[in-house]
């Protein structure tokens, strides 16, 4: 009977154990998405004006950037030549900062109003290495903005967000899916 009454614990144990391990990286994501939520502009008129955007890095390529950083970056120009911000902060690997700080400059932003950062190799660092920074508006894609401003708000900086989502991304389900578990991820880095 003591064995039977084990077991059953132990299935208990397990499944919850189960239940939290998957559930977890849900409620997180849940929870950033309320936290931030109304510190997403999607009207660039009813946007703030802020010192600097934040430039969030992703893919780049020796002759282009990626779709999805060539967004961001046409975000960020535009938000700059509407006098929104006066600096961007171009994050990422070395070769996306060259990549981006090239386009930039291509499409007419003055290269005194370029700051790089080729040490923000994720988000997390990305948005650490900023945090001298007072206030900002941080572009990325929409199922990137949460998490990033979460991050932000953690660092006890002044940030809001603007979505850079100016076309349909062929990887988009494995973006979002890859964003659910690093919401977990970044829950862990901050408080752990």
């Amino acid at each position: 009977m003591k064995t039977l009454i084990s077991c059953k614990q132990g299935f208990i144990t397990v499944g919850t154990a189960l239940m939290l391990m998957f559930s977890l990286p849900f409620a997180s994501s849940i929870y950033m998405h309320q936290r931030t939520e109304n510190l997403i502009y999607k009207n660039i008129e009813e946007l703030p004006k802020k010192n600097v955007a934040l430039v969030l890095g992703a893919a780049a390529y020796p002759a282009r950037l990626s779709d999805i950083l060539q967004d961001r970056m046409d975000v960020a120009i535009e938000l700059h030549k509407a006098e929104k911000v006066t600096k961007l902060i171009l994050t990422g690997a070395s070769n996306e900062v060259e990549g981006m700080k090239k386009y930039a400059i291509n499409q007419g932003i003055d290269e005194n109003d370029i700051i790089e950062d080729p040490d923000g190799l994720n988000t997390y660092s990305s948005i650490k290495n900023a945090k001298d920074i007072d206030e900002m508006i941080i572009i990325t894609q929409a199922y990137h903005l949460p998490r990033a401003l979460y991050i932000a708000c953690h660092f006890g900086i002044d940030a809001i967000g603007f979505p850079s989502d100016k076309h349909s991304y062929t990887k988009i389900f494995e973006f979002k899916t890859r964003e659910i578990l690093a919401s977990t991820k970044a829950m862990m880095d901050l408080y752990f």
